[in-house]
Formats: C-alpha cells, structure tokens, sequence
C-alpha cells in the first residue's frame, strides 16, 4: 500500500515515517497540504494540529475519499474534535508516536473504509435500479393512458418493443417518455403537441 504523509519534517512525522516503513509501507511526505492527491495513495496521514498551526487548508473531499485518512493529533477538544468529524477520518492517533496501536488503527481503518466503498456501490446500484423501475413505470401509465391497456398488457407492449429492437425495456420506457411531458407534481402525462 502506497502512504502519504501530511507533515512537516519535526520529530513527531520522523518517528511515524519510520515506523510506517519499518513494517513495510511505501511512505511520500508533503508540506505544506497538497491541493489534490494521486489516485494510487491508498492511506493519508495528516497531522492535524501542524496544519491549523500553521493557518494553512487540508484539502480533501470528505464526499468522495478515495483513500483512508488517518488524522494525528497533539490533543483533544472540541474544535480539533469538530473538525475530525467534518473531516469523516477513519481513524485517529495521538501524539507523541508509539509503535503500539498504529497498526491496530490502520487495519481498522482500512477495513472500515473498504465496507463503506462497498456500502456507497450497493447504494448506487440500488438508486439506478429504482429510477429504472420508475421511468418502466411511468411508461406503462402513458401505455394504459393512451390505449386503455391493463398494467400487465402495457408492459407486455413494452417488452415486445424492447425484443423488436434488440434493447432492455427501460431504454424502450424511456423513449416512450421522452414523447411526453411528465409532470410529477400532478402525476399527469401529456403528448407533445398538447
């Protein structure tokens, strides 16, 4: 795994850059903050306190990690805390650096953030399959609407159009609505020329 170090170069980033290498890991170091990260870092330290010392910004989007951020603080309180939180870390070491407990916290780390991955995918798949069945059923309506179909026979319509065109029902659906005006707020269908 290819680690980066938020640091400057003090006694604390020394001893846990030599840590982290004595038990295998790929260590870059940067200060002050780089304003974005390389694609292949797979786990961030960052000192937290050096950076607010220094008035300077920890780039990084909380919305979209791509790596595991492990945050290395002097002390606690609440503004340090606030900005842990805001920051969504996924583990966090003090100070002064001991070899204990920063692989524990690093493998915690990393698991957590590999299920969370794997939790937002799941999500995402489910939100695209839902919009699916929306526009599939949205389509049936202005079937059933338009020629008096039951729901099953509407959707009959829209496999055999689907099979005719060598296409999955929801791209036939979502020709068949982009025809039409649908207005969610009223539920309501109108053709085009209306």
């Amino acid at each position: 795994m290819k680690f980066l170090l938020v640091q400057p170069q003090d006694s604390e980033g020394l001893a846990l850059r030599s840590h982290l290498e004595r038990i295998g890991c790929q260590v870059q170091e940067f200060w002050p903050p780089p304003l974005s990260y390389a694609e292949d870092i797979d786990i961030i330290f960052v000192m937290v306190d050096r950076v607010i010392e220094s008035k300077l910004t920890f780039h990084w989007q909380a919305d979209a990690q791509s790596a595991v951020l492990i945050a290395v603080i002097d002390y606690e309180n609440p503004l340090s805390i606030d900005r842990l939180l805001n920051m969504r870390v996924n583990a966090v070491i003090g100070l002064p650096i001991r070899p204990f407990g920063i692989l524990t916290n690093l493998l915690t780390a990393v698991n957590n953030h590999r299920r969370e991955q794997r939790l937002r995918l799941n999500i995402d798949r489910l939100q695209a399959k839902l919009e699916s069945s929306r526009i599939v059923e949205r389509a049936k309506l202005a079937i059933m609407l338009a020629d008096s179909y039951s729901g099953q026979e509407a959707y009959r319509v829209l496999r055999q159009l689907a099979m005719k065109r060598r296409t999955t029902v929801d791209v036939v659906s979502g020709e068949i609505l982009s025809g039409l005006h649908w207005r969610d707020d009223e539920n309501t269908l109108m053709r085009e020329d209306e």
